[in-house]
């Protein structure tokens, strides 16, 4: 198989494993606890760092802990799903072992930490398939902004025409779309709502791992 992009950037949380449940969780039960059910709330939290996340409800809705007291129980609860409870999602390693035989260089892009990316990557097998790991907090900003793939890429030695994306969220998609990357858009149950709309600006659409076909 001869593969167009030579570089790849991949989020991890709802594209290569099934954990976006639990972030949903952990984002519900403070929401809750501020009285908020608006889900509209979801999808401005969605391509937030945790630490940005925990400064919105905060700001927003006055959440009596602080920031960081909020971003270290989220990150707590996590470490433990992470550990015992996210899968890979089905195709996944297969589908990485395809590109890497072709000689695709690979890394993640997550607006998780660092920490919690590398714990998750290893207790589901796939760690060993990327060359590093970026978080959005490494460059200091969500999703919404191109920063994180030009610091991959530039990472990677590419350039965006010669670098896939791959994403299951929208914003983020759009994001990587915008600065010239070639984006795959990948399902996820928890964004579900926005698939269609996502499968019309992306270059390609992986509904799953195991018949995903990227040229």
């Amino acid at each position: 198989m001869t593969m167009r992009y030579q570089f790849a950037i991949f989020d991890m949380d709802g594209t290569l494993v099934d954990s976006m449940k639990y972030w949903d969780t952990v984002c519900t039960e403070f929401l809750q606890a501020l009285g908020i059910h608006d889900e509209s709330v979801f999808d401005i939290l969605k391509p937030m760092t945790v630490e940005q996340t925990a400064d919105y409800l905060k700001e927003n809705f006055g959440c009596p802990l602080s920031a960081a007291q909020m971003s270290e129980k989220m990150c707590g609860i996590m470490r433990e799903h992470y550990r015992h409870d996210v899968q890979a999602k089905s195709g996944a390693s297969a589908f990485l072992q395809t590109l890497r035989e072709n000689g695709v260089r690979m890394c993640v892009a997550s607006s998780s930490p660092v920490d919690l990316v590398e714990l998750c990557l290893r207790s589901v097998g796939l760690y060993e398939y990327f060359e590093f790991i970026v978080s959005a907090e490494t460059v200091g900003i969500g999703k919404t902004d191109p920063d994180i793939y030009w610091y991959a890429s530039d990472k990677l030695g590419s350039m965006p025409e010669d670098t896939i994306v791959f994403e299951d969220a929208l914003g983020a998609g759009l994001t990587a779309k915008r600065a010239g990357f070639a984006v795959a858009a990948v399902y996820d149950e928890t964004s579900a709502a926005e698939w269609t709309e996502f499968c019309t600006i992306a270059d390609y659409s992986v509904s799953d791992w195991r018949t995903a076909q990227i040229d």
